[in-house]
């Protein structure tokens, strides 16, 4: 069974337009649009940052996991995406949180 998940190690160094129009492409190839989307963090720095990410997607399906020593937390959010261009959008929004790990 071939494998569709999209991780950001799959995407080449290089400049920050070649990152996003490599997932843009790795994204319209693998997901079904418009659908549902996960987007995956690794949040450190606490609930504040939680806070942080929940101002860009306000009210959508979170499922928070936190470490055994609660240092960090694994979140999972669910949300239905029109197409590739809007996946990146948040990303990039999600990126300008100071201890978030996007997956």
């Amino acid at each position: 069974m071939e494998d569709n998940n999209i991780k950001f190690n799959d995407i080449p160094e290089g400049n920050g337009a070649d990152i996003y129009a490599n997932l843009k492409e790795k994204l319209e190839r693998v997901e079904r649009f418009p659908g549902i989307y996960n987007f995956k963090f690794i949040i450190t720095g606490g609930v504040d940052k939680i806070q942080e990410l929940r101002k860009i997607l306000p009210n959508d399906e979170y499922i928070e996991k936190p470490s055994k020593t609660g240092k960090y937390a694994s979140i999972t959010v669910k949300k239905e995406m029109k197409n590739a261009d809007e996946v990146i959008a948040i990303y990039k929004q999600a990126a300008s949180i100071k201890g978030i790990i996007t997956l």
